[in-house]
């Protein structure tokens, strides 16, 4: 019965997804914020496949497949009403697991949970270019304060940044939304797969979005720094060769220094161990 049921499910679902699953494929391919989707989903492939082959099945009668199964209709249904794709393409993720509940007797579907949800952080989220606008008056508006505080002479009308000898306009690639949409990709699976409670986990969540967005602003006083320096031609060399890895690398250290310390806390993690 169950299986009929998954089958019926596979069929129903290829039908109603056909079209969300051509706008994420295209998405990962015109979307500049989005083109790592197909390593994300090679990825949770990778890790599905992984748990099925290494994990003991164990019979299961666990009701999560009708949970799961009402999250995807509900979502998807909202998507049709609000004609937002993100809503239509997201259900897709809970049917899989779903149908994995329904499988469950033959794999572990209890073990599923994060490589099927997973690539739910490569669907393109809805009102990107509004949140992007946001982000670039914000970024404008932190950056200019800071280097005020400092005793810079600057201004800004905009998104547009006036030094005594440069202009910028703080566009699209200076909101920071490709660096957090990086971040949260790289760092989710890091902190799911640490071994640690989950309220630390929590706390490490919570760290990555704040953390993302003062590593962009250090990005952009730093290219601030730079122009007033050395002018504008030098400030956009360095934005270009370097600055953009080496405060990437920067934010990557504004995680893991948190991340080390939540979870091992002050003391070595190995210090009982080699004490006892």
């Amino acid at each position: 019965m169950k299986i009929a049921l998954s089958l019926i499910l596979m069929v129903v679902g290829g039908i109603a997804y056909f079209q969300p699953l051509r706008w994420l494929f295209e998405s990962w391919t015109v979307n500049p914020y989005y083109q790592h989707g197909f390593v994300v989903a090679l990825a949770a492939i990778a890790m599905t496949v992984h748990r099925i082959v290494k994990s003991k099945v164990a019979e299961e009668k666990s009701p999560l497949w009708v949970y799961f199964l009402i999250i995807s209709i509900v979502l998807y249904l909202i998507g049709i009403l609000t004609g937002l794709n993100y809503l239509k393409t997201v259900p897709i993720f809970f049917t899989l697991l779903s149908i994995a509940y329904l499988l469950s007797n033959h794999i572990p579907a209890h073990r599923l949970h994060f490589p099927l949800l997973f690539p739910i952080l490569a669907v393109p989220i809805p009102f990107l270019p509004e949140i992007t606008a946001f982000l670039q008056f914000a970024m404008t508006a932190l950056s200019t304060g800071l280097m005020k505080i400092f005793g810079y002479q600057i201004d800004s009308k905009g998104a547009t940044v006036y030094l005594p000898n440069a202009t910028f306009l703080i566009g699209e690639p200076s909101s920071g939304i490709q660096s957090l949409i990086a971040l949260l990709t790289l760092m989710i699976p890091i902190i799911y797969f640490t071994k640690t409670s989950s309220c630390k986990k929590i706390y490490l969540y919570l760290l990555i979005i704040p953390t993302a967005m003062l590593g962009n602003l250090m990005r952009i006083v730093g290219l601030f720094i730079v122009a007033n320096s050395y002018g504008a031609t030098s400030a956009h060399d360095f934005w270009h060769d370097t600055g953009n890895v080496i405060f990437f690398i920067f934010t990557l250290i504004l995680l893991f220094i948190p991340w080390y310390l939540i979870v091992f806390g002050f003391n070595r993690p190995y210090a009982k161990k080699a004490e006892s």
